[in-house]
């Protein structure tokens, strides 16, 4: 895993371009970083085809911005990671324990079928099988076919999320990515993993979905005020997602026992997502 304990911004002259610096050992290098990055980040804009901003500013060489909260650690290993991302949700990111979020499609129905089925005569037709059970019976065929793997399936609210409990992922190598990939995983997601090299997993809600805007301001902060304004929006986040869970936990696959590596970070993913079990998904 890849979390730099200090971090910074440089700017150009006009305070129109920024550039995200870091560094594992002190704050000057990370200047140091930021600075270099900015002048990567201007050589880039003045080429005609210009750069994707937004992602080249999150993901900055390959290591996520996001400020770190906790460090979890097992026999002095350091198993996960609790990091805030840039929409203000909680992420649990863990070094060997493989998370799986697969999303259901959008279902789409066009206007000429609703009128054709408000005005025809309705007709008998066989149940058909829900999202959540067209997945979940994938989910079942597949651990059926690698009873090795011991799986907890939980409801989100867009999809299904996996965690591989039995199991250590040392790299999120070929492997691990042919699994992710085979259930269904989004690949922007199978690609964060493998650029930060772990398996993430969102702990609180989105906020557009419990009624909140986006923060004000993003990690590292500007400036002083603008760290007092990300404050005060992330108190009336935390106040509203007590309203709210992210999961709900809906059945284990297999009877491998826990991997001794994931027994606390399962532990925070339950508490934290899905303790409530009565609560709404966000």
């Amino acid at each position: 895993m890849r979390f730099p304990r200090f971090w910074t911004r440089a700017y150009n002259a006009k305070k129109t371009v920024t550039a995200r610096g870091w560094s594992e050992s002190s704050l000057e290098e990370a200047t140091q970083n930021a600075e270099s990055r900015l002048a990567r980040v201007l050589a880039a804009l003045s080429t005609p085809a210009g750069i994707d901003l937004d992602r080249y500013d999150y993901v900055v060489d390959n290591v996520i911005c996001e400020e770190v909260l906790d460090r979890i650690n097992h026999k002095d290993v350091e198993v996960a990671v609790i990091s805030r991302n840039a929409y203000g949700a909680l992420v649990l990111n863990a070094a060997n324990m493989m998370f799986i979020d697969i999303d259901f499609p959008h279902s789409s129905v066009s206007w000429s079928g609703c009128l054709f089925s408000l005005f025809s005569k309705p007709k008998s037709q066989p149940a058909q099988a829900t999202p959540e059970q067209q997945t979940l019976d994938r989910v079942r065929q597949w651990q059926s076919m690698h009873p090795d793997t011991t799986l907890r399936a939980y409801r989100t609210a867009a999809g299904v999320r996996l965690i591989v409990v039995n199991r250590s992922f040392d790299v999120v190598d070929d492997g691990a990515v042919s699994i992710m990939q085979t259930l269904g995983s989004d690949s922007l997601y199978i690609q964060l993993c493998r650029s930060q090299n772990c398996f993430r997993a969102r702990l609180t809600p989105k906020p557009w979905r419990i009624g909140m805007s986006k923060p004000p301001a993003l990690f590292p902060f500007n400036s002083p005020e603008d760290k007092a304004l990300y404050d005060a929006w992330y108190a009336g986040y935390v106040e509203k997602a007590k309203n709210f869970k992210v999961c709900t936990h809906l059945e284990t696959l297999g009877h491998g026992s826990i991997h001794p590596n994931h027994v606390a970070p399962i532990e925070i993913h339950d508490r934290l997502c899905c303790d409530n079990q009565d609560l709404p998904l966000a």
